[in-house]
């Protein structure tokens, strides 16, 4: 199995144990309340807890804040740790220098902040993965990565397909007419034949909450859509609910480049807020389509709509689309 149970607890600090400010009223009683927290930027947190001050360590930084998980040096540098270890074979073919501490960039750095990701939201379970069950998490975590690995394993699907198409004198097919209830049974059953994504989509985080994920693939029209969906679900007195829910899309042709095209991130927030992520940027008249056309589709007012360039891997987690980072007032 690949899971291991931690051993540490988490202590939350009562305002017992908080600093105090003496405070006398007018009737000259004096008493003593808690001094509240003051906000800490990631930069102090991250010389704080003894990190390599690098985008990498910026993210674990998020990651642990949106999983409720306390900031403590040792936790922080066991995360960045376990996004170090890395099999042969899921690492790149052509890496670009591993060492810690050393400038990251493109492929390595996009594996490594995924493996935080998965290691963090590991931890909000209670659980610690071992190295190739922490992997396999992470690609489910990261369309891209699945991608990635399709390329640098030589995937010749696509090829094949072109040209059986063209010996026969045929276009190139869909896989499948897609459907909501098609896409539906795809990610759960999906999930389902994972039996490390099974149980860890069952463990609660330690606020309570359930952190899901469900990756599923299909190809369409010589296009390969490789998605993860993420939802975070939040315990109710008579049911749950999902509190916020990032359908995370990495779109690539395969019968020509193999690359990929497109990443589109939808999150949808409480008070029905709908913000999309796209990489490459388009234009503010394919932006004013976009919205008009997912505002008919969802039955979302146009002005709660909000198309942004996606400039990190993980926005939802990390909250920098939403300036979730402005203020952090867990001490270490």
């Amino acid at each position: 199995m690949n899971i291991q149970k931690t051993t540490g607890n988490i202590n939350n600090k009562s305002a017992a144990q908080s600093p105090t400010q003496t405070v006398k009223s007018a009737a000259g009683a004096v008493s003593k309340t808690p001094l509240a927290a003051t906000p800490r930027s990631v930069s102090s947190l991250i010389s704080a807890a003894g990190l390599p001050a690098d985008k990498l360590s910026a993210s674990i930084i998020s990651f642990a804040r949106f999983f409720s998980l306390p900031l403590k040096p040792e936790l922080l540098k066991n995360i960045r740790q376990q996004a170090f270890a890395m099999t042969p074979d899921a690492a790149p073919s052509n890496p670009t220098p591993a060492a810690d501490g050393e400038p990251e960039a493109g492929t390595v750095f996009k594996n490594r902040e995924t493996l935080a990701l998965a290691a963090a939201a590991a931890e909000g379970k209670g659980v610690e993965l071992q190295q190739k069950g922490l992997e396999a998490y992470a690609q489910a975590v990261d369309p891209e990565w699945r991608q990635r690995q399709d390329s640098e394993q030589g995937d010749q699907h696509g090829k094949r397909e072109r040209e059986d198409n063209e010996k026969e004198g045929e276009p190139l097919q869909k896989t499948a007419a897609m459907s909501a209830a098609g896409l539906e049974k795809l990610a759960l059953e999906g999930a389902e034949k994972d039996p490390l994504l099974a149980i860890l989509n069952r463990l609660p985080e330690k606020d309570g909450k359930r952190w899901i994920v469900l990756p599923f693939d299909f190809s369409d029209n010589g296009r390969e859509f490789k998605i993860s969906l993420r939802i975070l679900i939040e315990t109710g007195k008579t049911v749950d609910r999902a509190g916020c829910m990032a359908l995370d899309i990495a779109i690539r042709d395969i019968v020509e480049s193999g690359k990929v095209e497109k990443r589109r991130l939808f999150v949808l927030e409480p008070a029905n807020r709908l913000s999309v992520y796209s990489r490459p940027e388009i234009t503010p008249a394919q932006q004013a389509e976009l919205i008009r056309e997912l505002s008919a589709l969802l039955g979302i007012a146009p002005e709660r709509i909000f198309i942004k360039t996606q400039t990190e891997a993980f926005p939802f987690e990390a909250g920098r689309g939403d300036d979730f980072l402005r203020s952090i007032d867990e001490a270490v």
